[in-house]
């Protein structure tokens, strides 16, 4: 089994949400400690090991 070496958010949103200002993620991907792909995971399933690993956002495009 390989190790989870970090999180990297790959879609994600800014939205307004009670007027406030927030980033709203979509997907995660589970990347092993080489940063090789491990899976995809929903955000429920990765809440508690936010504080666990490094996280990171990838560069999303954005369309004019």
């Amino acid at each position: 089994m390989k190790k989870i070496g970090r999180l990297e958010v790959t879609k994600y949103s800014f939205e307004m949400i009670e007027n406030e200002p927030k980033i709203v993620i979509s997907m995660i991907k589970v990347l092993d400690t080489e940063d090789k792909y491990i899976k995809f995971a929903k955000l429920k399933e990765v809440a508690p090991y936010l504080s666990m690993y490094p996280i990171s956002f990838a560069k999303q495009l954005t369309l004019n």
